[in-house]
């Protein structure tokens, strides 16, 4: 369980050792054909053609994809991410994090079993070193891997915009914790967190950057 951890502004209750406010704003076909195929007149002669379900590609890459997705049906986690916007995230509880908020606070997503939060990321949550390194705030805002149990075996690192590296303390503090890592933008990430968290359900941890940082 874990004690209070500052930077996080719950936007749904995970049972940790200090109780937190809680708010929600949100929430095949088969083809049968002829086995010699259809048929057409053309000069009054009689032309076969393929038969309809051969050959047949999808108009969509995703279509395709959805046919041969072995996940499709199976139910997704409570915090699926259902869209990366420009701002931030559409959650598939209906959780919207944008960021920067109200108060012009750079928002990060924090995501464990079913629950989601947001992390204050501004003053000292996190920095940039030498551009494309990017450093986690290990007793701010990294401190909730060591107090939560069971940690996930699993953390999806969404480092913002662009394609970075995690520095190697953060790396290593994960590391020490048991658990392994998946890097990669905030985008990727988001998709890598998604697959993963529907295929090992409350395995899978996600923490990201804002798309827009």
């Amino acid at each position: 369980m874990m004690a209070d951890v500052p930077r996080i502004i719950a936007r749904s209750a995970y049972k940790f050792g200090s109780p937190m406010s809680k708010t929600r704003n949100f929430a095949m076909t088969s083809t049968t054909s002829n086995l010699f195929g259809g048929s057409k007149t053309m000069n009054k002669e009689q032309i076969l053609t393929p038969p309809t379900g051969k050959g047949e590609t999808a108009s969509n890459p995703a279509d395709l994809f959805k046919k041969n997705d072995i996940l499709m049906y199976s139910d997704k986690p409570l915090n699926y991410i259902e869209s990366v916007k420009s701002n931030g995230f559409h959650l598939a509880n209906n959780l919207l994090i944008t960021s920067p908020d109200k108060q012009g606070r750079i928002i990060g997503a924090l995501l464990l079993q079913s629950e989601t939060f947001e992390i204050n990321m501004s003053n000292g949550g996190y920095k940039l070193i030498n551009g494309f390194i990017v450093e986690f705030n290990e007793n701010e805002v990294l401190q909730v891997f060591k107090k939560i149990h069971p940690k996930p075996e699993i953390v999806v690192v969404g480092l913002g915009k662009q394609s970075r590296m995690l520095s190697e303390s953060n790396k290593k503090y994960f590391s020490n914790l048991g658990i392994q890592l998946e890097i990669g933008d905030s985008n990727n990430a988001a998709k890598i967190f998604d697959l993963l968290a529907t295929e090992r359900p409350n395995q899978i941890g996600a923490i990201m950057l804002p798309p827009n940082v």
